[in-house]
């Protein structure tokens, strides 16, 4: 998995690119932690992303917690394959999905 990060609007974007998985999962929630300290909004781009396990799924769920406090964690770009998992997981309903 490689990640990429890059400034939109003045929000932090987090665009990883492959599965996140139980292998991959420390650096994603590395990057998140880095940057979640570092602002006050998040953007979580995930037109890259081919597979969520459920180690993702509490890093996501994490991190959105964790931004919660702060100005927010939004999520775009899900492709249909993901969505499927966040639907079936009712994590859809929780996450702020645009």
């Amino acid at each position: 998995m490689e990640i990429k990060v890059y400034e939109e609007n003045g929000v932090q974007v987090i665009a990883p690119q492959g599965k996140i998985d139980h292998v991959t999962v420390g650096s994603f929630e590395e990057k998140i932690k880095e940057l979640g300290q570092a602002n006050e909004k998040l953007m979580l781009d995930m037109e890259g992303v081919e597979y969520v396990s459920s180690a993702a799924l509490r890093a996501i769920l994490n991190a959105n917690d964790y931004m919660e406090d702060k100005g927010g964690l939004t999520i775009k770009n899900v492709n249909n394959k993901v969505m499927e998992i966040l639907k079936i997981t009712n994590f859809a309903s929780y996450l702020n999905i645009v």
